[in-house]
């Protein structure tokens, strides 16, 4: 391991390692609404959706704490530092929200560390200019891809803009920005929810109508037929009566 590298590579107050800090308001509104989303999109997926959580890598270091980590299997568990090869496999994404004082080496050591890790996903985000990267190992260091447009399978979204600013947009058609209010797709997914109840139950009672109809119209064809039939017999009876020869004078 290079013992030039920081054994705590993010930033964090004397004495409090185990508790990275955000540098700006607009880096913690990136942050908590990505995480917020995520957690959105992966529901029901038995993924741990986490973030600022320090993790260690299976060589030992250094620590480090991705703005978002996607954890495969680890659904419902509580993580304070995530040991990659002992609490569990690499993370499937980590996400990056760039702040002000972040200098490029820095970054590309930091996310270099997650490829070097098995992350398979790995994006930084850059809310001063809205841009957005994929990033990839390289053997000269990290290599960055413009990602907007592009759709993340393991955040299960995709890196879009609305009026020109990046944006995230989430399955049914819904995209957020810092800003929006962090449950208002809640209330959303609510009416929409009430609303297809509604036009459930509305069918339902429609097609109850229908079996009733159905029913009736079933019986009556019945009833209608078991009287043609007795009308039939009558017929056959009369003319059996009628061919009987009546008594002359």
């Amino acid at each position: 391991m290079d013992t030039d590298l920081p054994e705590v590579d993010y930033p964090h107050l004397r004495g409090e390692e185990h508790n990275p800090l955000m540098e700006s308001s607009l880096h913690a509104q990136w942050v908590t609404m990505l995480v917020q989303s995520v957690h959105h999109t992966l529901a029901g997926s038995g993924h741990l959706v986490t973030g600022n959580t320090p993790f260690v890598p299976a060589d030992g270091g250094p620590h480090t704490a991705p703005d978002l980590m996607v954890l495969p299997g680890m659904a419902g568990q509580q993580v304070g530092r995530y040991r990659i090869g002992v609490d569990g496999p690499a993370p499937s994404v980590c996400v990056e929200v760039r702040s002000p004082s972040n200098r490029q080496s820095v970054i590309e050591r930091r996310l270099g560390r997650w490829l070097e890790a098995g992350v398979e996903e790995v994006y930084l985000i850059d809310p001063d200019d809205d841009s957005v990267w994929a990033c990839h190992r390289t053997a000269d260091g990290v290599e960055f891809s413009d990602a907007l447009g592009a759709r993340s399978e393991a955040l299960n979204l995709t890196f879009g803009q609305v009026d020109g600013r990046l944006a995230l947009c989430c399955p049914g058609g819904r995209a957020v920005r810092p800003g929006d209010d962090p449950f208002g797709w809640l209330v959303e997914e609510r009416h929409r929810a009430d609303r297809a109840e509604l036009a459930l139950a509305g069918m339902e009672e429609r097609i109850i109508t229908a079996e009733q109809k159905a029913a009736t119209f079933e019986r009556k064809a019945v009833e209608l037929e078991g009287m043609s039939a007795e009308l039939q017999r009558l017929r056959d009876r009369l003319a059996q009566l009628e061919a009987i020869p009546g008594d002359e004078p």
